[in-house]
């Protein structure tokens, strides 16, 4: 990540812990998760078109990264919807009981704070 990318996501994280700005998540397929992973998306590991995990930064700013298990015979289990434009949808909440205790909802690509 350039140097330029990095001041952009520390001013974007800023203005969201301020308050000034709701983020946007969108969707990228992808064959692996990433080892490093960029504010404001929601990667999909993906296979044949079959979504099988979700994996994304906090939208608190603390850094952590969240996976979610897409696949139905597994628990816990979220659903994913997008629009046409790929922004992301999870069903059920994102709740993380330990670290940050972020607790949202992931609706049409807006984190909605519980």
């Amino acid at each position: 990540m350039t140097l330029w990318h990095q001041i952009v996501e520390l001013w974007l994280w800023l203005l969201t812990r301020l308050g000034l700005r709701t983020p946007t998540f969108r969707t990228v397929r992808v064959v692996d998760i990433p080892d490093r992973l960029r504010a404001e998306r929601l990667y999909v590991a993906s296979e044949d078109g079959y979504a099988w995990s979700a994996a994304m930064l906090c939208p608190c700013g603390c850094g952590k990264v969240l996976e979610m298990n897409l696949l139905p015979d597994a628990q816990p289990c979220w659903t994913l919807t997008e629009t046409s434009d790929g922004l992301a949808s999870l069903h059920p909440s994102v709740w993380l009981k330990r670290d940050c205790e972020a607790h949202f909802w992931l609706r049409k690509g807006k984190v909605r704070w519980v």
